[in-house]
């Protein structure tokens, strides 16, 4: 069904770029790293509960086991009339936390060249601002869709294990959803040199485990009568990224693996009797369970005298694995988007692949809804100087509010 242009010049006129860049520059000024984001919480909701329209509440959670962590989401819910698909806007409000080498206030939002600086201006509160002001022009200008839209703003995304989502989930709060658009950059985060406008179709998924080594000490002259557990886990890497098969997919391109954490040999002159390394792998298919057999079937024919223990990382709940996904593009929701950015913008929506995990990886393929990841450019996230191109964050409302008003009216 085409687009109701009245309707959406109406709310289109209500998607006010100075008022948007005020209201990320608020965030901006709101330090929120992950596991510290309560009092952004509580400013989106003072704002979003002004609208009666729009039901808002503080949903809780609490993660015991790993993480002690008592978190926060905000739910914000425009209730349709019935009988249309329910829309989830997912987006986070944290951020990494501050690093070294920034040239501005990383808190200030400073604005330069059509750009705005801040921690997170990219990665992604101008995403956050793109869903606020979508609700907002939509209850402003007095438009009523036949499906509901749910606006998840959770905490927890650049954590480990992105509780907020996976407790939206085990909650039920997003039971009754049909499609996601979770409008991350997804653009930067592009294996290629895709630009706005850009959709995400898919991304890979995530493994990390945790491998110890215990060897058996001895004096650093007489190191044979030792087992080296430094050697040994060298042996463990080279074997590990020599042969372990890391996948090619043929959309979501190869898999990858990277060795962190590596420990081991502090004290001096002593034969390490432990060592210890993480691998953090990009998966392209498979589970949990699959992911680690492969390594432990590698290491297994080493034939060390060391003693390997190799694991996942603890998880939350079995079901909060990473997962890789993808949606076909032929599907209503990308047809949607890219409709959107031919009328609003006159330009031809690029599709492209996720590097990394987000979200998404929770929602796609636990709900089993279609889901993609959209949102403005910029560059520099997880790095100094991040910063947003202030005008695709505009651009990403209106193509928002474009598909909002064709697939749920």
């Amino acid at each position: 069904m085409p687009v109701d242009q009245k309707a959406f010049e109406k709310a289109l006129k209500l998607i006010d770029k100075e008022d948007m860049v005020k209201l990320l520059k608020e965030l901006v000024s709101i330090k929120s790293p992950f596991f510290e984001e309560a009092e952004i919480i509580d400013y989106l909701r003072g704002r979003m509960s002004y609208y009666n329209r729009l039901e808002t509440k503080i949903h809780r959670y609490e993660e015991p086991d790993i993480t002690g962590f008592k978190g926060e989401n905000l739910i914000v819910k425009l209730k349709g009339t019935g009988g249309g698909p329910n829309l989830l806007i997912n987006g986070h409000v944290d951020t990494v936390p501050l690093c070294d080498g920034w040239t501005v206030d990383p808190y200030e939002g400073v604005i330069k060249d059509g750009k705005l600086y801040g921690l997170g201006a990219l990665d992604m509160k101008s995403g956050i601002v793109s869903s606020v002001f979508l609700l907002e022009a939509l209850v402003e200008a007095g438009i009523e869709l036949k499906g509901d839209i749910v606006f998840t703003a959770v905490s927890d995304e650049e954590g480990p294990f992105g509780l907020g989502t996976h407790y939206t989930i085990m909650d039920g709060i997003t039971d009754n959803c049909d499609l996601c658009i979770i409008p991350e950059p997804s653009g930067p985060f592009a294996p290629g040199n895709e630009k706005f406008p850009c959709v995400a179709l898919g991304s890979r998924g995530t493994a990390v485990y945790h491998v110890k080594v215990k060897g058996k000490s001895a004096h650093g002259a007489t190191p044979e009568k030792g087992i080296n557990a430094v050697e040994d886990a060298a042996r463990v890497i080279n074997a590990v990224s020599d042969n372990l098969d890391l996948g090619e997919h043929p959309l979501l391109g190869k898999g990858t693996m990277c060795i962190t954490n590596l420990k081991g040999g502090e004290k001096y002159l002593l034969v390490p009797e432990e060592a210890s390394f993480t691998i953090y792998r990009h998966t392209v298919e498979g589970d949990a369970d699959q992911a680690l057999r492969e390594v432990t079937e590698i290491v297994d024919s080493l034939n060390l005298e060391s003693e390997v223990d190799i694991k996942l990382r603890d998880l939350p709940h079995p079901e909060a694995y990473f997962l890789p996904w993808t949606i076909e593009e032929d599907t209503d929701l990308v047809q949607s988007l890219k409709r959107g950015s031919k009328d609003v913008l006159g330009k031809e929506m690029q599709t492209t692949y996720f590097r990394s995990e987000s979200d998404a990886n929770h929602i796609a393929p636990r709900l089993k809804i279609p889901t993609v990841l959209f949102g403005p450019d910029g560059a520099n996230f997880h790095a100094s100087d991040e910063y947003v191109e202030i005008d695709t964050m505009v651009d990403t409302t209106r193509i928002m509010l474009y598909t909002a008003l064709d697939l749920l009216s």
